[in-house]
């Protein structure tokens, strides 16, 4: 075969092949690619951000991390919580006395990747190293306790508006979710995680509890491959993420409830 012939053949291959990707057809080792590349970029974004939950100087000194969110709820008067109606008397209510409602995403908001709970997990890593701070305020994002922020996560990402702290929360998830667990290897991308007050760092600081002894004072989103994004406390930085299953890291020794809500 003389060289101009096979200079004219392959011409014609990346003509054709042009014409295929104008097309879509010649693509797909183009999506492979830049799939692989987003792949990379959030594992590289949901990297654990650094050792202060499981370092017992921070945490043994750590007031927020032993109370949680407990008694947020009594901090909002009926006139600052949003005010919910209902038609029935037989209306389930929440632990705070308003009623279990079921929320659902906006139908105008288009799902990434296919999933609402991608929305979710981007908006809850934009929040990485917004403060912590104890009962703050539920009408804007510029600080954040545990319940706050997966409130605003869902709120701000499809439009759903929670329960406002970990102990309500908990129980739109118990009534309400299709798929809810009590063991932590079950937890999904996506799923609301609750947890007890913090004890210790080790499983016997939670050992023989009963369940009054465990209230659910903390939560977070689970970002799967055994991760968390959560607010803490300010000692360990506000929003964070974290490994749950770790050597003698507390948080799989607090682990109560978790659940989907997009199911």
């Amino acid at each position: 075969m003389s060289l101009m012939m096979r200079k004219k053949i392959v011409f014609s291959l990346l003509l054709s092949c042009t014409f295929s990707i104008l097309g879509g057809g010649c693509s797909q080792k183009s999506k492979m690619e830049a799939q692989g590349s987003k792949e990379h970029s959030n594992l590289a974004i949901e990297r654990e951000t650094d050792n202060k939950m499981s370092d017992w100087n921070l945490t043994s000194s750590d007031a927020e991390l032993y109370i949680g969110d407990l008694g947020v709820d009594q901090l909002y008067t009926s006139n600052q919580v949003r005010s919910l109606t209902t038609g029935s008397t037989k209306q389930a209510l929440l632990p705070n006395g308003f009623p279990l409602i079921q929320a659902f995403p906006n139908p105008a908001i288009v799902p990434k990747q296919g999933s609402y709970v991608e929305n979710v997990i981007d908006t809850a890593i934009s929040y990485l190293g917004t403060p912590y701070v104890y009962g703050s305020n539920r009408l804007e994002p510029s600080s954040f306790d545990c319940s706050d922020f997966t409130r605003w996560v869902y709120l701000y990402a499809l439009g759903m508006d929670l329960p406002w702290d970990a102990k309500n929360q908990a129980a739109y998830v118990d009534a309400l979710s299709k798929r809810k667990y009590h063991d932590i290897s079950k937890a999904r991308r996506g799923d609301l995680l609750f947890f007890t007050s913090f004890r210790g760092n080790r499983a016997a600081d939670y050992a023989g509890l009963t369940a009054s002894q465990k209230p659910i004072t903390h939560m977070g989103i689970c970002l799967g491959n055994g991760k968390i994004i959560h607010s803490a406390s300010k000692k360990t930085g506000g929003v964070r993420i974290d490994k749950i299953i770790e050597k003698n890291f507390h948080l799989q020794y607090r682990f109560i409830l978790g659940g989907g809500i997009l199911d």
